[in-house]
């Protein structure tokens, strides 16, 4: 298993203190006989160690890079992962 970071995002949260999300690409190796990769993403809060992961959403890179890309653009929490997720399959 490994992890990429994928980009950081400054937020602020509802009490006004700053927050910084750091999103991560998940990567995990599927055991032969198929051979190949499983991605997932992570995200976490520097100022409170909140953190999430979900693991094995697709085999696909060029999906798990367009929800990624959503995931940091939109400013996704740790909170609301899971269910950006499930919207998005």
């Amino acid at each position: 298993m490994r992890q990429i970071m994928i980009g950081e995002v400054d937020l602020t949260d509802g009490a006004g203190q700053a927050l910084t999300c750091s999103y991560h690409l998940l990567i995990r190796e599927i055991p032969p006989p198929v051979l190949g990769e499983s991605y997932g993403i992570g995200i976490s809060i520097a100022q409170t160690g909140e953190r999430e992961e979900v693991w094995d959403i697709t085999i696909s890179y060029r999906r798990i890079e367009a929800l990624a890309g959503l995931v940091v653009r939109g400013g996704v929490t740790p909170c609301t992962l899971r269910e950006v997720v499930d919207d998005w399959l």
